[in-house]
């Protein structure tokens, strides 16, 4: 296979198409420091864009650096121009970011999905393009799909974080957006997010718009349990019950997000990470369990 050929150029800052910007994420303050940058130090590094011979040229790498030269005023960008179509184009986005590891799994999912359903390429054929699993392709495909698309777009825009994003797609497609309107109305954080979406899988269908219209009566940390307030209470019953209580509320929420998490959609080093935390807990579990049965009386 050739190199494509490729040039370094000045090009005028309106003739940048921005065609693929929507496979990259908006990160607000990301842009303002690229802003202070440029107005300090100039470009520092040239821009990457794609172009089919004519004088329209596609930004492949540095939204940053135009969204910052358009904020300065610049009339040119330093560019490095290739030529490449549009499937390379899109492995080239991912390939070049992969050197810096300055993309998210997020926006992989969005280069995956589009080389699936716009370019109609098979999974395999993905995962020959990046060099990648057939397994790692499916992941990112999968985290796309069981986005709903309001929650896609806010990503985009950098109105909601990634990690935000993962807590959403715990939730049918279909629910999605009341719990994203709570995010946006109470200005949840993801630790918030996280206690939220385990009580919409806890609770009945019933609950759900109590839980989404007073979500700060769910918020109150896990370890805060309702002990009995008693006196006369020897302190060490008053422990272990605190203990008891404790790991209760740890472990339904523990078996809660277990239980709504597909372990494949991450990558085979963060999969098998939570594999090995699963193993180790079991192990922890069944200790927990035979003094437990002890405790009661229970034959094992």
């Amino acid at each position: 296979m050739t190199e494509p050929t490729s040039k370094i150029t000045d090009i005028p800052i309106d003739q940048f198409g921005e065609r693929y910007a929507g496979l990259r994420i908006v990160n607000p303050g990301a842009d303002k420091a690229m802003v202070r940058s440029m107005e300090k130090y100039g470009q520092l590094t040239p821009v990457i864009v794609t172009s089919n011979g004519s004088d329209e040229y596609e930004l492949l790498d540095g939204f940053k650096r135009l969204r910052g030269g358009l904020a300065l005023s610049l009339s040119h960008l330093r560019s490095h121009v290739l030529e490449l179509n549009d499937r390379s184009s899109k492995a080239a986005i991912m390939q070049m970011n992969w050197v810096g590891k300055s993309i998210s799994s997020m926006e992989e999912a969005l280069i995956v999905h589009s080389l699936c359903y716009e370019d109609q390429l098979t999974q395999v054929e993905i995962a020959t393009l990046l060099g990648r699993h057939k397994s790692w392709v499916c992941r990112r495909v999968s985290l796309i799909e069981r986005l709903c698309d309001e929650a896609q777009n806010q990503i985009k825009l950098g109105l909601i974080p990634v990690s935000m994003g993962r807590e959403l797609a715990r939730l049918p497609r279909g629910n999605q957006e009341a719990l994203l309107a709570a995010i946006n109305k109470h200005q949840l954080n993801c630790r918030e997010t996280t206690k939220i979406t385990a009580a919409l899988l806890t609770r009945p269908q019933h609950d759900h718009a109590v839980i989404l219209s007073h979500p700060w009566e769910f918020l109150r940390p896990v370890d805060e349990v309702d002990v009995v307030q008693d006196k006369n209470l020897d302190p060490i019953v008053k422990e272990l019950q605190r203990k008891l209580l404790t790991m209760e509320k740890y472990c339904l929420s523990v078996a809660c997000a277990i239980g709504s998490t597909i372990l494949e959609q991450f990558t085979e080093k963060e999969e098998l990470l939570l594999v090995t935390c699963c193993k180790q807990a079991i192990t922890s579990l069944e200790r927990v369990q035979g003094e437990l049965q002890r405790a009661v009386g229970v034959q094992e």
